[in-house]
């Protein structure tokens, strides 16, 4: 099993998309290259910043229909670092094709299509419970 590290100097501060490796059970990290979303490491330890959750809906079809899972749903923002140095509230959130078609908080089931962070401790996602971001984030 092949695990990249990340370097920081380079991939800090830019988009990023991460999604669940399900081969090696960590989060992989793509930057855009070109016109390319490239795999530039494997984190258990991650922040981004106003991420946005994506969910393929032909994608996840094809999981239902086939029962073998692909890389159809994501978060996406900017890369940040490995962790805040003060962690606000946070709340674990759920994605699972064979149970819904979107993110959500885990413990209420509302979905969750943005938020001010997303945050990855030992391979465990959470976003802040508070959302202080504008309607309109651009990056």
């Amino acid at each position: 099993m092949v695990v990249r590290e990340i370097d920081w100097n380079i991939c800090r501060g830019l988009p990023t998309r991460t999604y669940r490796n399900l081969n090696n059970g960590l989060m992989s990290v793509q930057q855009k290259i070109g016109k390319s979303w490239l795999v530039v490491g494997h984190l258990d330890n991650l922040v981004l910043k106003y991420p946005t959750f994506f969910v393929s809906e032909a994608s996840r079809q094809r999981v239902l229909r086939e029962g073998h899972k692909n890389v159809h749903a994501w978060g996406c923002g900017m890369l940040l670092g490995q962790s805040l140095p003060k962690l606000p509230p946070i709340e674990p959130i759920f994605y699972c094709p064979f149970q819904q078609s979107y993110f959500s908080w885990q413990r209420t089931g509302k979905r969750l299509e943005r938020a001010d962070y997303l945050i990855i401790i030992d391979n465990q996602v959470y976003c802040p419970v508070e959302l202080t971001q504008s309607q309109l984030t651009l990056f």
